[in-house]
């Protein structure tokens, strides 16, 4: 699926869940379409936070971008799934990732073999989220006469992959029904990804008529060009040291493999980052800039196919408040 479908806001483990909640409410008000929840580890779980937007909301659709393959066994993941689904009425949009190296590392599980370990996570996911009873014997799982003690209310619910390169898009692709995309997304990335994912699809003869690939965006709506500027800085300088040298989401960015291990060398040495961070840069990391600006980064981005549009939360903004601009003055602008 091509085309802008929606946009979204996503929540981080930062929130007090009370507010998050306040926010969903106030989300669904505003009109915007879905609502976004991280599992960043040691932050606040984005399964619970999930389970409370959804006892408090209505319409919105409610996400979760992502849990991973190696902290919870598959069957442990179906049985939360399909308890959220059924929490939601079928609301819920479930997303799997390969986990954030760093901290896979903190808790001491070995990463290797993402691709696969992460493929077979989500065929015993759907295999238990049938309702029947399921025998699985796996290079990764193992299940041994398993069956949900209740009916899912629904025995397919979408599952979205979210990876960063190329091999890892075209599983995505071949086994997804959609795909999630990393913050720093550009509209040249998002066209990388399309075709990556397209290639994963042809190869097992799939339709791509309803996949749907959502792309988390820093974002700063602000007639304030400097105070704008100056948030996204304060945001992407936290995360810029940690992307991977050379990777596609900078390669498209502009941002060279040299840029890159200079953000690294500055935070080991314990220096702020954000000095090393451009206007070109932020403006191509993030949507950033008052609303008519906003309209036309978001707009590249949909022409480049990324179907729903999320705001990822910067400190210093209001979240309510950008939910409440992009409802009322960004959405009717795009197509």
């Amino acid at each position: 699926m091509k085309g802008f479908k929606e946009l979204g806001l996503a929540m981080t483990g930062v929130f007090p869940v009370r507010e998050a909640v306040d926010m969903a409410i106030a989300t669904e008000k505003a009109g915007l379409g879905s609502l976004w929840f991280a599992e960043d580890y040691f932050f606040r779980g984005g399964i619970p936070y999930m389970a409370a937007a959804a006892m408090a909301t209505e319409r919105v659709r409610i996400g979760l971008g992502v849990v991973n393959p190696y902290s919870r066994h598959p069957a442990l993941t179906a049985m939360e799934f399909a308890t959220l689904d059924e929490m939601s009425n079928m609301r819920t949009i479930f997303g799997l990732g390969s986990g954030v190296p760093y901290w896979m590392s903190q808790m001491g599980f070995d990463i290797k073999k993402p691709l696969s370990r992460t493929r077979e996570c989500v065929e015993v996911i759907r295999k238990i989220l049938t309702g029947e009873n399921i025998t699985h014997d796996g290079d990764f799982f193992t299940t041994k006469d398993i069956q949900l003690v209740f009916k899912p209310v629904r025995s397919n619910p979408p599952i979205y992959l979210a990876f960063e390169g190329k091999m890892g898009l075209q599983l995505t692709g071949e086994i997804g029904d959609g795909a999630i995309l990393s913050i720093f997304n550009t509209p040249g990335y998002v066209k990388f990804a399309w075709d990556r994912v397209k290639e994963g699809a042809d190869k097992v003869g799939k339709s791509l008529d309803d996949f749907e690939m959502v792309s988390y965006l820093p974002m700063v709506i602000d007639d304030d060009l400097d105070k704008a500027f100056g948030l996204a800085r304060d945001l992407m300088k936290l995360y810029v040291p940690h992307s991977q040298p050379g990777g596609p989401l900078m390669e498209y960015a502009g941002i060279t493999s040299e840029d890159t291990l200079s953000f690294q060398k500055a935070e080991k040495e314990g220096k702020d980052v954000a000095h090393l961070l451009t206007d070109k840069m932020v403006l191509a990391l993030g949507v950033v800039g008052d609303v008519e600006s906003c309209i036309k980064q978001l707009q590249e981005l949909s022409d480049a196919g990324a179907n729903t549009l999320v705001a990822f939360p910067v400190p210093g903004t209001d979240p309510v408040k950008t939910a409440q601009i992009l409802a009322k003055d960004i959405a009717p602008h795009l197509k």
